[in-house]
């Protein structure tokens, strides 16, 4: 019996440490080929510096990006271009917003986020 419970306790324990924690969900992001983004963790515990950004379309389809916990920390994550533009997902002192660049001129947009509190 002893055995038994300990088998549980181990495996209860090594799912808790392989799930993945999301920090930053937005639900809505006003870009033509991204629709919605989360920044969670890895359930590996060897990419504990490292966090997966995971981006969906408005297709339903889905791109996961490995970032630097720093990037995110330091409320700026790039995002993968489009076309020519360089756009960065990033914190402000009123939620979160996207950030581009094409050519010289610079443009913003809605990203409607939810960011787990510290």
């Amino acid at each position: 019996m002893k055995f038994v419970v300990a088998i549980a306790t181990v495996l209860v324990g090594f799912n808790a440490l392989a799930s993945t924690e999301v920090l930053l969900n937005c639900k809505h992001i006003d870009q033509a080929d991204i629709s919605s983004a989360v920044v969670q963790t890895y359930a590996d515990p060897a990419k504990k510096f490292s966090l997966e950004l995971v981006l969906t379309s408005p297709a339903g389809e889905t791109q996961s990006i490995e970032i630097d916990s720093e990037d995110y920390t330091e409320g700026w994550i790039a995002l993968p271009a489009e076309d020519t533009a360089e756009r960065y997902l990033t914190r402000q002192e009123g939620g979160w917003e996207i950030f581009g660049t094409i050519g010289q001129a610079t443009y913003f947009a809605t990203a409607t986020c939810e960011e787990k509190a510290e």
